[in-house]
């Protein structure tokens, strides 16, 4: 993604906010917004800084919903290693 929108460094804070508190957080954004993404980026950033955090639990209610985060987490990982090289 070229760019981040307001709404998501929003989301980001607030999410690591509560994971630096090792707390909850129960967050909203409209549809189209980027959470999915937004989610993916910040968590599994922060598990590469801070391994003893665990695992992230990603629930959904449908198997294409899923299959959806499954393939937004794969092209963040093509990104990171390209950027990473």
């Amino acid at each position: 993604y070229d760019y981040l929108y307001p709404e998501q460094y929003e989301y980001m804070k607030e999410l690591k906010r509560a994971l630096d508190a090792k707390g909850h957080a129960a967050l909203e954004m409209p549809t189209g917004t980027g959470k999915t993404i937004t989610l993916l980026s910040l968590i599994t950033s922060y598990q590469l800084a801070h391994p003893d955090v665990g695992k992230l639990i990603y629930a959904t209610r449908t198997v294409p919903e899923m299959e959806k985060v499954l393939a937004e987490l794969k092209g963040l990982q093509k990104y990171r290693e390209k950027c990473l090289r």
